[in-house]
């Protein structure tokens, strides 16, 4: 069926979505199911009824958007929520953590983000939650609380699963869960759409990017930055990370997150993707908002976390052993070759990029290859959007180092920013690999005695 222009307009110029992200046949089937609800056949009829009616240009809206979400989708953001929520708190010096979560659908993820706050012990008085969506037929289903199989996926554990109570037609969430989520309808795309909300300390905003034209994104960056503090932190989707640290955004190295910094500085947007870091943070506040700085430090479950480059930081406890096993540097090298590489992080943090290049080239010339040397300057290349230079970095790193996580997630970033897809799906697909082998290693090395 041939969208009617009208329509076609309206997906364009409002709503802003690539047809080529969704796929045509999606819009297609959105067309029909919304034809079907006002009972005509003939595309033309239902044009006319599109073009004069707010509530049938809304329920076509409901059927095109999509909204795709289940329970603790992609564990690694709640986990690392849980870890840092009383650290941003103390940091950004709020009394009531808020957060955002955007597109919200039908209400998973908002609901997902209260369980695990609670379940880290927070109080309920200490963090509230905003769901926006531009679907009213989710939000009505988010704001009921009872959900289907099509919800779940995998095992919630005893610690959740307590919060839900089964009845005939579902899973029904707890009062003390639905209590602490407030729901709008809205499209971030329209003038003064959530105005007087926020600020927030968190934002999840994940998989919305990819599905817009290039011109959307850069006006939902607009609109997030403002209602994000500085300071605070944004989940993304892990294919759009690469967007957000464009317009300044500081990638963090919590594992499997796919999360990034706001800069303390203003205009995000204005600044290079690597950004000095603000004085008056407090230390664990400066870890979070250096650019591609490296520090050791405990976790929150007890282990140490080598930070390394922005991205994902390796599993806990593993990462010299790991390192050492592919990477073809001797016990006797690493100190110098660890030292220089700070040295070049500290110089990239402070703008010069320059000097940070020429000292990795010169730790490579004396000391030999290794594998965090080169992701270091791939990092640096790919930010200076050097494609070329970045990219044959990567592929030194990963061949010196096969499991290298933090190069293949940024070559997968590379390769999709080259329109690449097919390379971009392989790395990612190795590196979601690396992190499953990485997890296990870490329950393991747990339960050893």
């Amino acid at each position: 069926m041939k969208t009617p222009p009208a329509i076609r307009r309206f997906i364009e110029e409002f709503l802003k979505i690539d047809e080529e992200a969704v796929g045509k046949g999606s819009v297609n089937r959105a067309l029909q199911e919304a034809m079907r609800e006002e009972g005509v056949s003939d595309p033309g009829v239902f044009e006319k009824r599109f073009v004069s009616s707010q509530e049938v240009r809304q329920r076509f809206i409901n059927a095109v958007v999509i909204g795709e979400t289940w329970f603790f989708r992609d564990r690694g953001p709640f986990t690392s929520l849980a870890r840092h929520a009383r650290e941003l708190q103390h940091d950004l010096a709020v009394d009531v953590l808020k957060i955002l979560s955007v597109p919200c659908a039908s209400g998973e993820e908002p609901y997902s983000i209260v369980m695990t706050l609670l379940n880290a012990g927070l109080a309920p008085s200490s963090f509230s939650i905003d769901g926006v969506d531009i679907n009213t037929r989710a939000l009505e289903s988010a704001r009921r609380a009872c959900y289907g199989s099509g919800s779940f996926r995998g095992n919630l554990g005893p610690a959740f699963a307590g919060f839900f109570e089964m009845t005939p037609h579902g899973r029904l969430l707890s009062r003390q869960v639905v209590k602490q989520v407030t729901f709008h309808h809205a499209n971030l795309l329209s003038p003064g759409s959530l105005a007087g909300q926020g600020p927030f300390s968190v934002i999840f905003c994940r998989n919305l990017l990819i599905y817009m034209m290039a011109a959307a994104r850069h006006k939902i960056f607009d609109r997030l930055d403002q209602l994000l503090l500085p300071g605070g932190v944004l989940f993304s989707g892990h294919t759009e990370t690469i967007f957000w640290h464009q317009q300044g955004y500081i990638p963090l190295p919590w594992d499997r997150s796919f999360a990034l910094s706001k800069p303390v500085s203003s205009q995000a947007s204005k600044k290079s993707p690597i950004v000095k870091t603000a004085k008056h943070l407090s230390p664990s506040a400066r870890r979070r908002n250096t650019g591609i700085s490296m520090e050791s430090r405990a976790d929150s479950e007890g282990g140490v976390h080598e930070t390394g480059v922005p991205g994902v930081a390796p599993a806990a406890g593993e990462v010299h052993d790991k390192q050492k096993a592919a990477d073809p540097v001797s016990m006797s090298r690493r100190p110098l070759i660890d030292k220089q590489i700070q040295e070049a992080r500290r110089l990239a943090d402070q703008g010069r990029i320059d000097l940070a290049l020429q000292l990795c080239q010169e730790c490579a010339q004396k000391s030999g290859p290794a594998a965090e040397l080169y992701c270091l300057m791939g990092i640096i290349h790919m930010a200076g959007q050097d494609l070329k230079n970045a990219e044959d970095c990567f592929l030194k790193a990963i061949y010196l180092d096969p499991g290298n996580y933090e190069s293949l997630v940024h070559i997968s970033f590379l390769y999709r920013q080259k329109g690449d897809q097919k390379k971009a799906a392989l790395y990612m697909e190795r590196a979601g690999r690396q992190a499953d082998r990485q997890e296990n290693d870490n329950k393991t090395l747990k339960n050893v005695p």
